[in-house]
C-alpha cells in the first residue's frame, strides 16, 4: 500500500467505535478504514477483519496498543481504587471485587498477522524489530503514531512507512510512548517534522475537507479524522455520546489521566472536574479500575472521547461523509 493512494483515513477508534461497517464504508468510498482493536482479543480481531471483508472492505488498517513497561505496584492499585470509590457511589455502580485484565499484545500481534490487513498501526511506544521483520514478510505496511519530533524521529529511524503525527486536539489518547507526556499542537508538530522523509498522517481537530487540505499543504501526506466519524449511523456510538456530541460547542472538550492513566480528550464530564479521583494507578491499570464504571454509569461517568473539533460534527453515512471531505478537499486546494 502506498500513502499517495490516501489522503484521507478514517481513524482506528477502539471500544467498539469502528464497526465493520464504519471501516468497510470508509474503504469502499476511497478512505482507508482502520479497525481499533486495542481491546479486542485474538479471535475477536479475526473476526472483526471478517466482518470489514464480508461488508465490502478490502485495504484497511487494524490497530493496536504497545504493551506499558510496567504494572501498578500493589500500593498505587490499593490508593488508586480507594480514590475511586466515592466515583462508584455517585454513579450507583458497586465497586467490583475482580478487574479483568486487557488481552495478551502477542496474542493480538499473531491474530492481527493471520488477518493480514493491508496497513498495521500502532500507538503508545515503538514496534520491536522481530515484529516488523514479521509483518513486512506479509506485505503489511507499517504506521506508529508519534505526539512529538522526537518520537516522529525515533520511528522513523525503526523504518516505518508512515507516521500518524497526533496533535493534542485529537480525541481519545495520546498516541505518545510516555503516558504523562506533554501533547503539541497539531500545527506545530507538523511544522517540527515536515523535514523527515518518511510520509506524515496529520491527526487531531481534523473534521473537514478544508481541515485536511489545510494540513497537506503544510506536509501532511493524509489526514487521519476519528471525532468526524462518531456521529454516522454505521458508528457504534452510545446514545449519550451522540447526543453529547450533538450538543458539544467549541469549548465542549477537556483532557484528562483519571480514566486510563494516560492523558485522553473528551467531552468534560465528572472525569474532567473536581470529582475526578487524584490518585491514579499507571495506564492500563488505570482503565482497568475505572472501566466497570464507565460502562455502567450514566453519561457523567462515561468516557466520551472526542476532539476539539466535536462540535463541528456530521450526522451523516460513512460513504457521503467520506465523499463531501474529499469534496470540500479538493475545493479548498483548488481555492488557495
Amino acid at each position: 500500500m502506498a500513502f499517495q493512494d490516501y489522503t484521507l483515513i478514517q481513524a482506528p477508534m477502539a471500544g467498539g467505535l469502528s464497526t465493520a461497517d464504519v471501516v468497510a464504508g470508509a474503504s469502499r468510498a476511497g478512505a482507508l478504514g482502520s479497525v481499533g482493536a486495542g481491546y479486542l482479543s485474538g479471535d475477536a480481531i479475526m473476526a472483526a477483519a471478517d466482518g470489514v471483508r464480508a461488508a465490502g472492505g478490502d485495504a484497511f488498517a487494524i490497530n493496536l496498543f504497545i504493551p506499558a513497561q510496567r504494572d501498578a505496584t500493589d500500593a498505587e492499585w490499593r490508593a488508586a481504587l480507594k480514590a475511586l470509590a466515592p466515583c462508584y457511589r455517585q454513579g450507583e455502580v458497586p465497586l467490583p471485587d475482580h478487574f479483568p485484565k486487557l488481552p495478551d499484545f502477542r496474542e493480538q500481534f499473531d491474530a492481527m498477522l493471520e488477518a493480514r490487513p493491508a496497513v498495521f498501526s500502532w500507538t503508545f511506544g515503538r514496534l520491536p524489530r522481530s515484529m516488523m521483520a514479521a509483518c513486512r514478510a506479509r506485505g503489511i505496511t507499517l504506521v506508529g503514531t508519534a505526539t512529538s519530533r522526537d518520537e516522529a524521529l525515533a520511528l522513523a529511524g525503526d523504518g516505518v512507512d508512515g507516521i500518524v503525527l497526533q496533535g493534542e486536539e485529537a480525541g481519545g489518547h495520546r498516541g505518545g510512548v510516555d503516558p504523562q507526556g506533554e501533547g503539541l499542537p497539531l500545527a506545530a508538530l507538523l511544522d517540527a517534522c515536515r523535514d523527515l522523509a518518511t510520509p506524515l498522517i496529520a491527526a487531531g481537530g481534523l473534521m473537514d475537507g478544508a481541515d485536511l487540505a489545510r494540513v497537506m499543504a503544510a506536509g501532511a501526506a493524509a489526514g487521519q479524522l476519528g471525532t468526524a466519524f462518531l456521529r454516522c449511523p454505521e458508528a457504534g456510538t452510545a446514545e449519550g455520546w451522540r447526543q453529547a456530541l450533538a450538543d458539544a460547542g467549541p469549548d465542549a472538550t477537556a483532557v484528562t489521566r483519571a480514566v486510563s492513566g494516560r492523558w485522553a480528550r473528551g467531552i468534560a464530564n465528572a472525569w474532567m472536574d473536581g470529582r475526578a479521583p487524584t490518585e491514579v494507578a499507571p495506564y492500563p491499570d488505570q482503565h482497568r479500575l475505572t472501566s466497570p464504571l464507565r460502562k455502567a454509569a450514566g453519561v457523567e461517568w462515561k468516557s466520551l472521547w472526542a476532539g476539539t473539533g466535536a462540535h463541528r460534527g456530521r450526522a451523516l453515512p460513512v460513504a457521503e461523509l467520506v465523499q463531501v471531505i474529499e469534496d470540500e478537499r479538493r475545493a479548498a486546494s483548488r481555492s488557495g
